[in-house]
């Protein structure tokens, strides 16, 4: 117990904790379906895009996919993926990228057999045993990121802490990235709602690098977390914040919000053929933006 003590660190309160780092995987990933299912879940999703397809609101999105040979009903917002042409795409994601922080003894692998802990993204609200339950604000945000900061196990800011509601809605984002580039130097994450906020925490992150955004392409500072629209689209905001990151060479987190019974079937198998038709949908998006770009699948698939 000494020596694991001694390979540790006090923090200025006197509580020990280990070192930064970056563990991997030991085992082997538990195999919770069989080969067999995994692969009729893949193919019927592939069968949703080409015959179903995605309903895309964003129209230099459907510009995009279709430049790339995907099918636009006339008329309509619904694109269509011939054979083959989704997983082409998809193919050109990288299997494996850096995610670089302000301090580069605390940039990670992603991919492989790396993983990261995150702290939790958009919680509602603030809570504390002296007062409870409450909306939060800006002094309290901060003190959120401070926390993150200080504990070692944490390898990224997961995308931002509980609205500061005492700040201006228009604005208070820029807030937020300001307080997340000056107490972190770990990786954090900015909001991929539309490409104001997305611009917006690319350049305060190249600033605090002492960096221009266009310097940013080929150095993958930002996970962004993309929603669907489920069921089966891809809303202007999600699809504007998707194609500004994947412009400037960063990594999107395709997430399709899918509740069996309510936005997808509900039966497990069906429910993920629909997340997984929606996420590869997504990922081909950033690959005709930019191909190679890094780019993450999420999974929230859960019932209601």
């Amino acid at each position: 117990m000494t020596r694991r003590r001694d390979r540790g660190q006090r923090n200025e309160a006197g509580v020990w904790q280990a070192p930064f780092r970056q563990p991997a995987f030991t085992y082997r990933p538990m195999e919770v379906i069989s080969a067999d299912e995994i692969s009729a879940i893949h193919k019927t999703a592939l069968t949703i895009l080409a015959e179903i397809g995605i309903k895309v609101l964003s129209a230099e999105a459907r510009r995009l996919y279709v430049e790339a040979g995907a099918e636009n009903e006339a008329g309509t917002d619904r694109v269509r993926f011939p054979p083959g042409m989704a997983m082409e795409l998809v193919a050109k994601a990288p299997a494996e990228f850096t995610l670089h922080a302000r301090d580069p003894a605390k940039t990670t692998r992603v991919g492989g057999r790396h993983f990261i802990f995150s702290s939790v993204g958009g919680p509602a609200y603030v809570s504390d045993l002296e007062k409870g339950r409450r909306q939060g604000t800006y002094a309290e945000q901060r003190d959120y990121l401070k926390l993150i900061q200080s504990l070692n196990i944490l390898h990224q800011e997961g995308g931002g802490p509980f609205e500061a509601l005492d700040l201006d809605p228009r604005t208070r984002h820029l807030d937020l990235y300001q307080a997340q580039a000056t107490l972190l130097d770990k990786n954090w994450q900015p909001q991929g709602l539309g490409r104001n906020l997305a611009l917006d925490g690319l350049d305060v992150a190249a600033l605090s690098l002492g960096k221009t955004r266009d310097d940013l392409v080929g150095h993958c500072l930002f996970t962004a977390i993309i929603n669907t629209n489920s069921p089966l689209q891809l809303d202007v905001p999600m699809a504007e914040g998707l194609i500004a990151m994947a412009e400037y060479g960063q990594c999107n987190v395709i997430t399709p919000f899918t509740l069996a019974g309510a936005m997808s079937p509900v039966t497990l198998a069906g429910a993920l053929a629909q997340q997984h038709a929606e996420a590869i949908s997504g990922i081909a998006l950033t690959q005709i933006v930019r191909p190679g770009v890094p780019v993450m699948y999420g999974g929230f698939t859960s019932n209601v």
